[in-house]
């Protein structure tokens, strides 16, 4: 029997005709891609091919082996299988590097209530280690995928940090891989595998978000989960907005903190000095760093705005709706306060963000918090 791939890669649809069912691997495949798109094989990953016995899909997979989805409707079907599949992956040329291939990498930990405040005994002992923060960052390597947006006046636009992972998507793999769209579908807006992991105005809140600020993506994940969610949901790619760049777990810094309880947790954070000290027109007095987790900004007190962590099958207690589902209308009101503040022309050192809501609502004004 003779089979045909199709690779949904982007916007391109990559066809491999006539190849043989019996005597073609997985691995002889992604061969075949690389010579079609520059992408390695250890880079691809291909998102919706089944085994027939239930097994995972790996190089060895024979071609004869895989579950069909769709024969051909000519006279020839009896003798000729069409496989249809999601590529992902970075040309080797446009890859900006895999620090999952390291060794050593910190941990992630579940969330915690952490007693966290400037002054604290935690403060005063991290700002005490910023000569181990200042060689950590010395040794981190930024990968620029858009230059930031200098004006010829030499004005920066501000810097949004973004964490991925419950504040702007719920990513799931298995529902990647269940996903039974036809290849025109992919990566459109009938893309309904990919759109069901996204928080709910998400592209929206980035396009309106992007004309006020540059764009950063920080996620704790390793840099493969990274690039899959980034592919997948087509922000590298978007017309309406541009990522700068992106950092994954590699690039957290741990630290000590104490939960209410007074137990002592070691944890990874952000530490934006990583950024600040790359990119001096940045800084506490113009970057903005949204995240699920308030102990991502432990070193950085002033410029966390915290978000309600979303989940997508999350049940909505009484009016409430915020992380919940369908219901979550939350980046909306981010992106207000986001306006509000890059208007404002204020050092946002100034600015509380915990009374986000208050600004967007009009029951507090943008003004300076009280010294």
């Amino acid at each position: 029997m003779m089979v045909t791939m199709i690779a949904k890669y982007g916007k391109e649809k990559i066809e491999l005709v006539d190849l043989p069912a019996s005597s073609t691997s997985i691995g002889q495949v992604k061969e075949l891609l690389r010579d079609r798109t520059g992408i390695m094989p250890r880079r691809q990953k291909m998102i919706g091919l089944k085994s027939k016995n239930g097994a995972s899909v790996s190089d060895e997979t024979m071609l004869s082996d895989l579950k069909a989805k769709k024969s051909s409707d000519d006279a020839s079907s009896a003798v000729a299988m069409v496989h249809q599949f999601i590529l992902m992956g970075t040309p080797e040329e446009q890859i900006f590097v895999d620090p999952g291939e390291k060794s050593d990498l910190p941990d992630v930990l579940d969330d915690f209530n952490f007693d966290f405040n400037a002054g604290s005994e935690e403060w005063i002992e991290h700002k005490a280690k910023e000569e181990n923060l200042q060689k950590f960052t010395e040794h981190t390597t930024v990968h620029i995928i858009t230059p930031p947006r200098i004006s010829t006046d030499n004005k920066c636009k501000p810097l949004l940090v973004l964490d991925l992972d419950h504040t702007l998507l719920d990513f799931s793999a298995k529902t990647l891989r269940d996903s039974e769209l036809s290849t025109s579908d992919i990566g459109s807006p009938n893309d309904s595998a990919a759109n069901q992991l996204k928080r709910p105005y998400m592209d929206e809140f980035l396009m309106w978000a992007y004309k006020y600020y540059d764009l950063v993506v920080w996620s704790q994940t390793s840099w493969k989960w990274l690039e899959i969610k980034l592919t997948e949901l087509g922000m590298i790619s978007h017309p309406g907005y541009k990522i700068c760049f992106v950092l994954d777990k590699t690039s957290m810094f741990k630290i000590v903190s104490s939960t209410r309880s007074g137990k002592k947790i070691e944890h990874s954070v952000k530490p934006l000095q990583i950024i600040w000290s790359k990119f001096p027109f940045w800084g506490s007095h113009n970057t903005v760093h949204l995240d699920d987790l308030s102990r991502n900004f432990a070193l950085n007190l002033t410029n966390g705005l915290k978000c309600t962590a979303y989940h997508r099958k999350k049940k909505k207690k009484r009016n409430v709706t915020d992380g919940c589902g369908e219901g979550d209308t939350e980046l909306l009101g981010i992106g207000r306060f986001l306006e509000l503040l890059a208007t404002s022309e204020q050092n946002f050192n100034d600015i509380d963000f915990c009374y986000w809501k208050d600004y967007v609502n009009g029951t507090k004004r943008l003004w300076p918090k009280k010294k």
